[in-house]
């Protein structure tokens, strides 16, 4: 798919690398006064906003994947793992405008490519604040209906807080409005390296699916 992908983004003016066969990054993907949207939601939100979204996406994919939410029992049981010392880094920004209109940017040039595809979520901030690592893992080892990653990069004065891909040797540190784009398989096991003193990192994070997996594959 992103192959084609890389075609179609070109056609409509954007500028586009290659990292690697199937890593793309799409600069500017979103305007100055889009990315000025965004960062007003994040200044306007207080520590309590960034409490909500991770436990309830949890209980939510807990409940399409194996029909119950109850995701301490899953853990305990082996079915299922978290990231631990996650539960603030997180703000949904679904019910704004600016997500609508970022979302159907990516999802047209999807659903153009592959009607068995959607672009899931793209509407969670994600936050990294100094000391805050990510462990490399597989998208897929966690949710197999994820074909592709998706992350919207929001800043970059950050300190360190570089994606790693560590089975590809690459480490990239993208601008700010630019966009990454990535398979969900083993081969693209990433993570993002300690975040440095100073201003906290921020990213817009979805994944690109197979449709109604979980209907046609019951755990």
């Amino acid at each position: 798919m992103l192959s084609v992908l890389y075609q179609e983004l070109v056609k409509k003016s954007f500028a586009v690398d290659n990292i690697d066969p199937e890593i793309l990054l799409v600069n500017n993907f979103i305007s100055d006064d889009e990315l000025d949207e965004i960062l007003k939601i994040i200044d306007s939100s207080d520590q309590k906003d960034w409490e909500i979204e991770y436990q309830s996406n949890l209980k939510r994919f807990c409940m399409e994947k194996f029909g119950r939410d109850d995701v301490e029992n899953l853990v305990l049981e082996g079915k299922f793992s978290i990231t631990q010392n996650w539960n603030d880094k997180n703000l949904n920004i679904s019910k704004t405008k600016i997500h609508e209109i970022i979302y159907e940017r990516l999802q047209s040039f999807i659903t153009s490519i592959d009607n068995n595809l959607e672009l899931s979520g793209f509407a969670t901030i994600q936050r990294m604040q100094s000391g805050v690592e990510l462990k490399s893992h597989v998208d897929q080892d966690t949710d197999p209906s994820i074909q592709y990653a998706t992350i919207l990069y929001l800043n970059e004065e950050y300190n360190d807080g570089e994606i790693f891909f560590p089975k590809l040797n690459i480490n990239l540190k993208p601008k700010s409005k630019s966009m990454l784009i990535f398979p969900g398989t083993e081969k693209y096991e990433h993570g993002v390296k300690h975040v440095g003193d100073g201003p906290i990192r921020y990213v817009l994070v979805g994944f690109v699916k197979i449709k109604n997996f979980y209907e046609n594959n019951k755990y």
